[in-house]
């Protein structure tokens, strides 16, 4: 089916699901709810999420109507607008994007932004609550000890002005896990190489944290290459940057953090501001390991911690 044959079949959907009868009289029943689910590419990861908000919702005694809106694709919001033609109780924003639309169209309706980079992510304008993918630094520094004990000196590349900030702020609480931050700053892609290099001959380990000139698909082969010609175990960004030759990345459980999303969803149908509410971090750390490239590099990793990974590439 044609992508915008199947926009079209989801637009006329939209404005049939509120019609239905959710009672056996076809009133509303006081604890139904309508959420309206701004996704754009579908993942496991989104799927996991919105199958356990569903599931926590229930528990709590909210009976949810879930209305999927695909805004991949959905350029000029069609979809969306569609959706908020009728009344909602909560919106759940996937995406930074998914949340921009959801602060064009539902102004007065509560609304969750999920799966955020990080609390800077949330677009201008926005005052949805936030569920963000990126854990404490405090988290990121615990688990560098932990898999690699022996590291002391460890770089970060960065090239924006906001992970400045994250750079600064590591350095102070590096001192709290007997960690020094060597930070090198790359303002294009032509600076990359001898950053890397500096950072393979005078430093124990190299942690990558989100940025958008740094680590992009275009510089991630130039980023791993430097880690095992250098034997400097790179900390990638997620469990593709470990198939790919990253020694360890952290990762999220989407099904907690769904559970997390829906008990702050409760929050906001409850009457309670979004303004009031702190960000929603991943509170439960799941993480993937490298032990060939930790063999190339002649790591040792704690057999417990092998046996507690996600994945292990051999």
């Amino acid at each position: 089916m044609r992508p915008h044959v199947r926009r079209t079949i989801a637009a006329i959907l939209l404005t049939i699901l509120p019609t239905l009868p959710l009672g056996g009289q076809g009133e509303r029943a006081r604890d139904a709810v309508r959420v309206v689910v701004l996704q754009g590419v579908a993942s496991p990861a989104s799927r996991e999420l919105i199958d356990a908000f569903r599931r926590r919702l229930e528990q709590l005694g909210r009976r949810a109507t879930m209305v999927l809106v695909a805004t991949d694709g959905d350029a000029g919001g069609a979809a969306t607008r569609a959706a908020a033609a009728t009344p909602a109780d909560l919106v759940l924003a996937l995406g930074s994007r998914a949340t921009g639309l959801a602060a064009n169209e539902f102004r007065t309706t509560p609304t969750i932004g999920a799966l955020l980079t990080r609390e800077s992510a949330l677009p201008s304008g926005s005052t949805a609550a936030k569920v963000v993918l990126e854990f404490p630094l405090e988290v990121e520094l615990e688990w560098i000890r932990k898999i690699l004990p022996q590291a002391r000196r460890i770089g970060v590349l960065y090239g924006t002005d906001e992970n400045t900030r994250v750079v600064i702020r590591a350095r102070e609480l590096a001192r709290n896990y007997g960690l020094e931050i060597i930070a090198r700053r790359v303002t294009n892609p032509a600076e990359l190489p001898a950053a890397l290099a500096a950072l393979a001959s005078g430093t124990d380990a190299i942690w990558g944290i989100p940025d958008d000139v740094v680590l992009t698909p275009e510089t991630a082969r130039a980023v791993l290459l430097a880690s095992i010609r250098g034997h400097v175990p790179f900390v990638g960004l997620s469990a593709q940057w470990v198939r790919a030759g990253a020694i360890y990345a952290l990762d999220r459980d989407y099904g907690d953090l769904g559970i997390q999303t829906a008990d702050l969803a409760a929050r906001l149908l409850d009457g309670v501001s979004a303004r009031s509410l702190d960000a929603v971090r991943p509170r439960k750390v799941l993480y993937s390991l490298n032990a060939r490239s930790a063999d190339m590099m002649r790591l040792t990793v704690q057999p417990a911690l092998l046996r507690g990974a996600t994945e292990v590439v051999r």
